[in-house]
């Protein structure tokens, strides 16, 4: 038996049976007027709002929380170890954005209204923004305590934060994990890291080093819209053989 005829004989063997009161179905369906009917038009204030309800609760009161520790702790104690906190704002943006492949929701998406694509940059675009204004907050708020420039303290908090961000995109972006566990541990080795820099290389935080932190700053920025853009291309990929 040749594969053309195997290909039939699989096809007659596993044929779909006719649903059953298909007709009355699709009759019911016309009375009512919804053969017819378009999906509802909705712009992209719409859909974004949609999207923000459907972030976990649990990522807004994580920023929050630390956005008050950040500015709790720099109260208290002014030394440059308080920056290293803002790398664990990371942690919410970079699971959100794996939690439809943990819940094997990716493929439905993909086959819904709106693509997985499209999903995905909404909810990063709103807890970006959402975390990114709040830290904008806490650095206006701690600023009179520390005797660095608005600048100055503006890159010690952001470094931090796009290097988390960074290196879990990078990660979320080649490990389709069943768990968020590899970003946490990310965003908390980051931290550390930062947290250490002070204690180990002080002079990085004078004022003659401000250019440096700068470039870097600039970089983080381009190297995760880099990341981010190479992210959603490969989220183009189709997942249904249909």
């Amino acid at each position: 038996m040749d594969n053309g005829s195997i290909i039939e004989h699989l096809k007659e063997i596993c044929r779909t049976p006719e649903p059953e009161e298909k007709k009355a179905f699709f009759q019911g369906l016309e009375e009512r007027g919804l053969t017819s009917r378009r999906p509802e038009v909705i712009n992209y204030g719409d859909f974004l709002l949609r999207q923000f309800f459907y972030v976990g609760k649990w990522i807004w009161l994580l920023a929050a929380i630390l956005l008050l520790c950040i500015a709790g702790i720099c109260y208290g104690n002014t030394g440059n170890y308080p920056f290293a906190l803002t790398s664990l704002l990371a942690v919410g943006i970079l699971v959100e954005t794996g939690r439809s492949f943990r819940w094997k929701m990716a493929e439905l998406e993909y086959t819904a209204r709106f693509s997985l694509r499209s999903v995905m940059l909404a909810r990063m675009f709103l807890v970006g923004v959402v975390e990114t204004a709040g830290l904008m907050v806490v650095i206006l708020v701690v600023r009179p305590w520390f005797s660095y420039s608005l600048i100055r303290v503006f890159l010690y908090m952001m470094v931090p934060y796009l290097s988390a961000s960074l290196s879990g995109s990078v990660y979320e972006r080649k490990n389709r994990s069943d768990n968020g566990w590899g970003s946490i541990i990310i965003c908390f080795l980051s931290s550390g890291f930062f947290a250490a820099v002070p204690y180990c290389l002080s002079t990085l935080y004078e004022e003659r080093f401000t250019v440096i932190w700068t470039v870097v700053f600039i970089l983080l920025i381009l190297s995760l819209v880099v990341s981010v853009h190479r992210w959603i291309c490969e989220l183009e990929e189709p997942v249904w053989n249909l």
